[in-house]
């Protein structure tokens, strides 16, 4: 018996001491917090955007197809200037011939004469045609206003298109006057303007060119 009370005083633990699995857990609870993930560092500084309406789609629609007949229009309106310099040109040597012809000694014997009218006329009408390909494209974006090669070639091709209206006022006049002294001076002018609406023509054809 007093054996027995030995072994349990031995095995007891003593008024102030803490059970060791106590003490394990305490130490498990108070032990390092394992570190977490590190904070986020790739986030927006700025708001997203926002999904655009349906408004908005429409109209960037309709600026992307405003600008590509505006491009379209424009590209012939090119393949117009090369024909109308090359038939201007050819106008105006034709016009120069019969001038010759007519009054420089060639005896008046109407060879360009009939050349010259017709050239004249489908030069007339191509400038026309490329004129209008240019007036009548869309703008949907505004241009501001300054001194460009843009501008240059309205202030030339304006000249140019003042020149043809008057060629053919003076082309009608000039033959109205036949067998009059005054026509040779109605002829001698419409040479000038001839000479005149193509160097604007060139001008105008170069700037945007070259």
């Amino acid at each position: 018996m007093i054996v027995f009370l030995l072994l349990a005083a031995f095995i007891a633990p003593t008024a102030g001491e803490v059970p060791r699995p106590q003490l394990v857990l305490a130490q498990r609870q108070s032990g390092p917090k394992p570190e977490g993930k590190p904070p986020r560092d790739d986030f927006d500084l700025l708001p997203k955007a926002a999904t655009p309406s349906a408004a908005a789609l429409a109209r960037q629609r309709e600026l992307e197809r405003q600008l590509a007949k505006r491009r379209t229009m424009l590209f012939y309106h090119q393949i117009g200037g090369f024909l109308t310099l090359g038939s201007l040109t050819a106008t105006a040597v034709l016009g120069q011939l019969d001038y010759r012809d007519k009054y420089g000694g060639g005896g008046d014997v109407g060879t360009y004469r009939a050349w010259h009218r017709w050239v004249a006329v489908a030069t007339t009408a191509i400038f026309a045609g490329t004129a209008s390909l240019a007036v009548f494209a869309p703008v949907p974006i505004e241009k501001p206003t300054g001194l460009d090669t843009a501008t240059v070639h309205k202030i030339a091709m304006t000249v140019a298109a003042a020149g043809m209206a008057t060629q053919i006022v003076l082309g009608i006049v000039t033959a109205s006057k036949e067998g009059q002294y005054a026509q040779r001076d109605f002829a001698l002018a419409h040479q000038i303007v001839g000479y005149t609406t193509l160097a604007a023509s060139l001008t105008g054809f170069t700037v945007l060119t070259f």
